[in-house]
């Protein structure tokens, strides 16, 4: 089968969406990118999918999403009686270290305060179990919030009355982005986006520690039936057309990688008939593998990667991803000071 060869490129997926049946999609589309099992998506595999990746433990994928709460005291207790303020250090005192988890920040609404917590559903589940056994009735506040709006996650929490007298609701992604765009300390949205590119670049990627990671795995994809795909090297860029995936002139540096990879795929290929599997056989590979990694995270932390990847410092193919989030971000009036 023939090697080909892309271009990097980076796809946005824009907000982690709140509404269940988006969120679920979302996060089925990243777990099957590690497989490159997306031809079994259907109109409703999510939830079960999903379903399977919590119940395994395989909660990194639960990562690419985000639950943002509105927490307003009740229309019937008065605000200084049961302060917002109070509650936010409380919740945030029970964190302790996982405070980082979580963004929390205190808005103004109609000239009335508002309590926002954000967290994606891998946070929410492991806050959920450490206030079951801190804090009931925070248990009871969250996890009914969270099993109302989400309950193919989060069947089963907040079964009781939790008697705190505040009401909770689901912020919107355009709200989210509003507040953010308001009150830049304000890092209540999840943005998701995905990057293809070459498998050195994405060992660079993930060392962003603040944001969320799903990437095509070289142990369960098995690349003799799909074929090789690399991407394409710096000095071959000149002469590559991305319209047709292929090369204008035939060169002597055209003809160098085409034999490179065609040599490194007959490896790969003798490995798997000699009965490795594809988890060893991945050992031929190289950095150059093209790879599809979904990257998630908050305005913080994407501002931290512009800042250190779009620098002539850094890889040429990691610098072009960076410079399309930036552009994507600066569409958004949200700017990184070059």
């Amino acid at each position: 089968m023939k090697v080909q060869f892309h271009k990097t490129r980076v796809v946005p997926c824009h907000l982690a969406p709140f509404e269940e049946r988006k969120a679920l999609e979302l996060m089925e589309l990243c777990g099957r990118c590690a497989y490159k099992s997306e031809e079994k998506i259907t109109q409703d595999s999510a939830k079960a999918f999903v379903q399977m990746l919590k119940n395994r433990g395989h909660l990194s994928v639960l990562e690419h999403s985000n639950a943002v709460f509105k927490i307003k005291p009740h229309k019937m207790t008065s605000p200084s009686d049961h302060s917002l303020e109070t509650l936010r250090l409380q919740f945030l005192s029970l964190l302790n270290e996982r405070a980082g988890f979580h963004r929390v920040a205190m808005l103004q609404k109609d000239d009335s305060p508002v309590l926002a917590v954000a967290g994606n559903f891998r946070s929410w589940i492991e806050t959920l179990s450490l206030l079951e056994q801190h804090s009931p009735a925070l248990h009871a506040f969250f996890g009914g919030g969270l099993q109302k709006n989400f309950p193919s996650i989060f069947a089963g929490e907040g079964s009781r009355e939790h008697g705190l007298p505040f009401t909770l609701s689901l912020m919107g992604e355009e709200e989210q982005l509003e507040n953010l765009q308001n009150h830049v300390h304000c890092d209540l949205p999840a943005f998701v986006f995905k990057f293809i590119c070459d498998r050195g670049i994405t060992h660079e990627v993930v060392r962003h520690r603040a944001l969320s990671f799903t990437q095509e795995s070289t142990r369960y994809v098995n690349y003799k039936n799909r074929g090789m795909a690399l991407m394409v090297p710096e000095e071959l860029e000149a002469c590559f057309r991305e319209e047709t995936g292929q090369f204008g002139e035939e060169n002597e540096l055209v003809r160098l990688w085409s034999e490179r990879g065609r040599m490194i795929f007959q490896w790969y290929q003798d490995d798997l008939a000699r009965g490795l599997k594809p988890q060893i056989a991945r050992d031929i590979l190289p950095n150059l593998l093209k790879s599809e990694i979904f990257v998630s995270g908050r305005w913080s932390g994407w501002k931290h990667f512009i800042g250190l990847r779009d620098s002539p410092a850094a890889h040429p193919r990691i610098r072009v991803i960076a410079r399309e989030v930036r552009k994507y971000f600066e569409n958004l009036g949200l700017k990184v000071s070059p």
